[in-house]
């Protein structure tokens, strides 16, 4: 019995999961665009100005979901390292890294896949490191991407709005100054 479950083991460690792929072959490290998703699995283009959503975490607080777009040839994975900063105070308000689940899409950009695990999920809510309310207020989102192996490929960043949502009552409480 014991050696039917080191068996079971060993093949199930040799199965593929759903979210391992490749790593990107980056074809043009000059053309990466921020992305943000929202609760409809929409991705949002970031630009300097750009109102992106907190969203309600499962595990409490509100969180900026984050990441970038590359031109890749396929489907495929990066490590992206994203931050939210306080320009005010040079504090850095969330910080997460995680691997960066990309879909390649018709027009040769690979995008990020619409789940939680796919792209950074940057805790920002509530903040101590904050020195006024995080909703409504331009913060600086900086995302780096790097190979698995840790190598640089590039950091990209933007002036950025983080926005409650009409729907999330609680957002303007848990998201306002300490």
């Amino acid at each position: 019995m014991l050696l039917r479950g080191a068996a079971l083991l060993v093949v199930l460690a040799g199965c593929p999961l759903d979210h391992e792929l490749p790593e990107c072959d980056v074809l043009d490290t000059t053309s990466v665009m921020l992305v943000a998703g929202d609760l409809d699995n929409h991705t949002i283009d970031i630009t300097d100005g750009t109102r992106i959503p907190l969203i309600g975490a499962p595990q409490g607080g509100h969180i900026l979901l984050v990441g970038a777009s590359v031109k890749a040839a396929h489907d495929c994975q990066l490590v992206a390292t994203a931050s939210l900063r306080d320009t005010a105070t040079n504090r850095v308000l969330g910080l997460e890294q995680r691997p960066l689940l990309l879909e390649q899409q018709s027009n040769g950009w690979a995008q990020p896949r619409h789940t939680l695990d796919a792209m950074p999920n940057v805790a920002v809510c509530p903040s101590a490191a904050s020195s006024t309310a995080v909703y409504d207020h331009e913060y600086k989102l900086e995302v780096a991407l790097t190979t698995l192996d840790g190598a640089s490929i590039i950091t990209a960043s933007a002036m950025v709005i983080p926005t409650c949502q009409a729907s999330d009552g609680y957002c303007t409480v848990d998201c306002g100054a300490n």
